[in-house]
């Protein structure tokens, strides 16, 4: 009697419409295909609650979620995804296909594959390879949701740094192609590896009418990239004990400025104006030559707001410090210390012989600009070959030194001073993705995923554009240098595709 009742109860159990496993979970296939059709529900508080409940039964619903994920339907691939990923680390069986689905053409599902298989950690390993060519996804999202998988499954395989000779391949063959795009007559390029200049090629013309090739003679305006030089030259003072970096400048050489609060002027100091948060604005009304009133707009210090005004000031504090014009002083104590015979903060005969011509966005020759009086902040002449020189002496200590800059002075130089939220990161691909942006000592720094990248960026009104960035950890960095107004969008090109160096 007991044994038929055991058997009725079995069969009752046997015909229910939902069963469970012995864990509580469910095994019945309508169960999990009722909820999958959901995915597809035009209510997203429907397509969330489906994904909960399947995302409930952890491993046993793995097996339902492996056809969802190849759908037509975006919604439903996206909502299979956000359930293996909460199911993760359960269900393994599901990387391969998440993987996959990194080729997505739905940013969203991409995104969302890539946060799962960081959940698998270890597991998802076979993923890393796909998981790299993420990190140069066109959506900025999905390059920081591949950076947070790799983290989670194998952080070494981010560190590794990229071939120097496929570096070079893009560069030959990308440069031609923007410079006909774009209408630059000429560019110039310097890769840095190891501490040294590794490869130098130049592109197109210095001079279109004339027919004048670019050349490794060619010399460019440095534009903004003057900037990092005068801090260099800063550094030099304090190293000699001539200059304090947190000394208010006016006990050095007061300046009259135009404030609400008459103690501001008395606040600026070097290290102020080297990360610029003197308070100062890029340029005050009228030519800066010319002594008109400089307004300071905010208290010193206390924010970040980019000014050439505050370089040219801190210039003339240098000039009186040392008693001579900075190109003089800059000519002896930097540019012969390191052997740049082509580098000169005002027109020499040799700059007049060697300089390219400017050129508008449309290809138009630019008046050219003939500095005959020295700017920190903008009349640097030189070729990105002796810039490149210049990061070395930055990056290598024995350099430094031999120009009187200890390596402490080199990494204050580098060194975080303050961060700034209202530049964006330089879009650089893979391992050189972009968090946070910050300020040194005349240079930008970007921290990215695998360290800080240190930059700097130049534009002039006689057509010329450039910038350069290297890292300390690595002894590595490049130099680019146009002679026409779209050269920041092919320098900008140009890194977004092989800024990971």
């Amino acid at each position: 009697m007991n044994f038929r009742w055991i058997l009725i109860c079995f069969l009752l159990l046997a015909i229910q419409p939902l069963s469970f496993s012995q864990e509580g979970r469910q095994t019945n296939p309508e169960y999990f295909l009722s909820r999958i059709n959901n995915f597809s529900h035009a209510d997203p508080f429907v397509r969330g609650e489906a994904v909960t409940a399947i995302a409930k039964q952890v491993g046993s619903a793995v097996q339902y979620l492996l056809k969802p994920l190849v759908d037509t339907n975006d919604e439903v691939r996206k909502c299979a995804v956000i359930a293996l990923g909460k199911i993760a680390p359960a269900g393994t069986e599901a990387i391969p296909l998440l993987t996959e689905t990194l080729n997505d053409k739905k940013s969203e599902v991409r995104w969302c594959s890539a946060i799962a298989l960081g959940k698998y950690k270890e597991a998802a390993v076979s993923a890393v390879p796909r998981l790299l060519v993420a990190l140069d996804d066109t959506d900025s999202d999905v390059r920081w949701a591949a950076y947070f998988a790799l983290t989670k499954i194998s952080k070494e395989s981010i560190n590794k740094a990229p071939d120097l000779e496929g570096i070079i391949k893009t560069v030959e063959s990308l440069t031609p192609q923007l410079i006909n795009e774009l209408h630059v007559p000429g560019v110039s390029i310097c890769i840095i590896k190891n501490n040294e200049v590794a490869y130098a090629k130049q592109f197109g013309y210095a001079d279109v009418a004339a027919q004048m090739k670019v050349d490794s003679k060619t010399i460019f305006e440095a534009c903004s990239m003057s900037k990092p030089v005068l801090s260099f030259i800063v550094l030099q003072l304090v190293n000699q004990g001539k200059l304090d970096l947190d000394k208010p400048l006016y006990l050095y050489l007061a300046e009259e400025f135009i404030s609400c609060d008459e103690t501001y002027a008395k606040l600026i100091t070097a290290r102020m104006i080297l990360a610029h948060t003197s308070g100062m604005p890029n340029w005050r009304k009228g030519d800066d030559e010319t002594g008109g009133p400089i307004p300071l707009y905010f208290k010193p210090g206390t924010r970040f707001n980019y000014s050439g005004e505050g370089i040219y000031y801190l210039q003339r504090v240098v000039e009186h410090i040392t008693n001579k014009p900075l190109d003089v002083y800059a000519k002896e104590q930097l540019f012969d210390k390191l052997g740049l015979e082509s580098t000169s903060f005002v027109v020499t005969p040799k700059v007049a012989r060697h300089i390219a011509t400017g050129y508008d966005a449309v290809g138009q020759p630019k008046k050219k600009g003939n500095y005959t009086h020295a700017n920190a902040a903008y009349t640097l002449y030189t070729t990105p070959a002796e810039y490149a020189q210049f990061i070395t002496a930055i990056m290598n200590n024995k350099n430094a030194q031999d120009c009187s800059v200890s390596a402490p002075l080199i990494q204050e130089m580098v060194k975080h001073q303050i961060r700034v939220d209202t530049r964006e990161v330089t879009d650089r691909p893979g391992r050189s993705l972009g968090l946070y942006s910050f300020r040194g000592l005349g240079w930008g720094i970007d921290s990215t995923i695998t360290g800080d990248v240190i930059y700097h960026s130049g534009s002039n009104q006689t057509g010329f554009r450039c910038y350069s960035q290297f890292r300390m950890n690595e002894g590595s960095g490049i130099v680019i240098m146009a002679n026409g107004e779209n050269g920041s969008e092919l320098w900008t090109r140009l890194i977004r595709k092989i800024g990971n160096w």
